[in-house]
């Protein structure tokens, strides 16, 4: 019995001591549970992960490798002596500034990371990566959202950033204007630019407006610190053009501050240049993409109801109803554009005929008065003659020291028949239009004074035909102000033909193909009169010579020889 009762008290001994033991072998929680030890696979319940190190499960965002988590009394820890000095826990997700190619771009959530949005991927099924979608306007990716944007209380807001005006707009930035002279964060506007040729500041672009509020718009603006703003005149206006010849300053087009009559219109001020929305002829804005035509002060002087304005798409000069809307970009500053004065007979404005000029309290500077001078300059009032005529030191005389046209002969050359002077022919084949501004453009040696000749002009070139040359019995002239199809008569008085001969031995220049004119059906503008050298067919038989004909000025391809008169 006593040895029974020995092996009983050893039992119960043993089985204390391994209560005991197992009491000290953990943490005296639940497995998976919040700070209780992991699962023998190193996970834990849903929403917590193991801290290896530590073999303790912990909360997501309180885990990192190199600090365990503040567990209260029952965990101790190093790091619970440091927390208040500890670094700045690290991000250690995978960032890309660009999304691989071989990847499908779906974003399963986003997220915002120094002022960046990010799109979070999954490559194969694996882990999450994240690949930088964009670079938040001012650092504003909104975290809720991952996504940039701005707060849509704010919409209305103007921000700048750089040479960039931004507006949040339904949650969004969006660029409202590329400010030419940088952007000025004080105001939250655009710098006013500063034209360098004119001196003269403009302000940034407006909505739509009748004429009379776009007056008042500017009488009210105040823009970059200043409120002197006023509705710029046409001339002023005109200062933004660029790239289109006739209608910047300086060119043919008619409409100035000086003269502001409907009349004062002509075909330089709006059809010569292709509509562009890209800026093309706006000096001020290459990201320019309105139709819209900009109003000027300037009213139509003998209209009640129309102002002037520039279209910037197309490089044009037009008059609109004032009711009507147009945008605006107001002005400011003291230079205004005047008239050159002084210029004398058989002479042309070398290159402008309005400047800028300011008055010093005693006379204009720089000058108005027009000086002979060969060299072009649109800041002074230049000129020089016109071709066939000199300069002797007083006036503009006669010159005979151009060569006489005839084939070969060098150019500009003068018909001293007619008195007119002939550029040399247009290289290519062309439309109507593309053959006009090959003339406005032509500048062989005698400035912009070419011409595409009238139909009159063009028949005294013509030789061997007395019946198409210039007085011949072809009724079409513009002269005479015979341009109908209907006032021809007969189409055998317009043209000649003879067997065996050349169709160059018809032209002064030995020229040979159709040669456009400037004069139009006046019973259908679409076609225009011109001179054709070549095959005629007339009866049964197809000849050589010429003929007085209408193209299609959109259609068919001629050549052109300018006119200086």
């Amino acid at each position: 019995m006593k040895k029974i009762a020995i092996c009983i008290l050893t039992v119960s001994a043993l089985l204390v001591l391994m209560i005991g033991c197992g009491s000290n072998s953990g943490s005296g929680r639940n497995q998976g549970e919040i700070y209780g030890e992991c699962f023998k696979d190193n996970t834990c319940n849903e929403g917590l992960v193991c801290d290896t190190e530590h073999n303790t499960c912990v909360r997501d965002e309180d885990y990192s490798d190199d600090a365990g988590p503040d567990t209260g009394d029952d965990y101790d820890n190093e790091a619970d002596d440091q927390k208040d000095t500890a670094e700045p826990e690290e991000d250690n997700e995978i960032y890309e500034e660009t999304m691989p190619d071989d990847v499908d771009v779906y974003c399963w959530e986003y997220k915002c990371k120094d002022g960046k949005s990010y799109c979070g991927y999954k490559k194969n099924g694996g882990e999450i990566k994240w690949a930088k979608i964009e670079t938040c306007a001012f650092s504003e990716c909104i975290a809720s959202t991952g996504k940039c944007g701005c707060d849509t209380s704010e919409d209305g807001k103007i921000h700048c950033e750089s040479d960039k005006l931004h507006i949040c707009s339904n949650g969004k930035w969006q660029i409202t204007e590329q400010c030419k002279a940088g952007c000025d964060s004080a105001t939250d506007s655009c710098r006013p630019w500063e034209d360098p040729d004119s001196g003269l500041e403009w302000s940034m672009e407006s909505n739509a407006m009748i004429w009379k509020d776009a007056v008042d718009y500017c009488d009210n603006l105040t823009e970059g610190g200043f409120s002197d703003w006023r509705l710029p005149s046409i001339s002023e206006a005109r200062t933004l053009i660029l790239h289109c010849l006739e209608t910047k300053t300086g060119g043919r087009c008619g409409v100035t501050d000086t003269c502001l009559s409907s009349d004062c219109w002509n075909y330089n001020c709006s059809l010569l240049c292709d509509p562009k929305q890209d800026g093309y002829y706006n000096k001020m804005d290459n990201s320019h993409t309105t139709s819209s035509l900009f109003w000027s002060a300037s009213e139509v002087s003998d209209s009640l109801i129309r102002a002037w304005g520039i279209e910037l798409y197309t490089g044009g000069v037009a008059e609109k109803v004032k009711n009507e809307y147009g945008v605006v970009r107001c002005v400011r500053g003291e230079n205004h554009l005047r008239q050159c004065k002084g210029l004398p007979e058989h002479a042309f404005w070398n290159s402008a005929s309005d400047i800028f000029s300011t008055w010093d309290g005693s006379s204009w500077q720089p000058s108005l008065t027009g000086v002979y001078n060969e060299t072009s300059s649109e800041k002074e009032c230049r000129f020089k003659c016109i071709p066939g005529y000199k300069w002797d030191g007083y006036k503009c005389i006669l010159s005979d020291d151009l060569p006489e046209c005839a084939p070969e002969s060098p150019t500009p050359c003068k018909d001293y028949s007619s008195g007119l002077v002939w550029s040399s022919k247009s290289s290519e084949k062309s439309n109507w239009k593309d053959a006009v501004n090959y003339c406005l453009r032509h500048s062989e040696n005698v400035g912009k004074v070419w011409f595409m000749p009238t139909i009159d002009e063009l028949r005294t070139l013509v030789k061997k035909c007395q019946k198409a040359e210039y007085g011949g019995i072809c009724a079409i002239s513009e002269e005479n102000d015979i341009l109908s199809i209907y006032d021809v008569g007969e189409r055998e008085s317009c043209f000649c033909y003879e067997k065996g001969s050349e169709s160059s031995e018809y032209n002064k220049f030995g020229d040979s193909g159709l040669f456009w004119s400037s004069s139009a059906r006046s019973d259908d503008p679409d076609y225009i009169w011109g001179v054709f050298y070549g095959y005629i067919s007339y009866g049964a038989g197809s000849y050589s010579g010429v003929e007085i004909m209408n193209f299609i000025k959109t259609y068919d391809r001629g050549n052109v020889r300018c006119v200086a008169r």
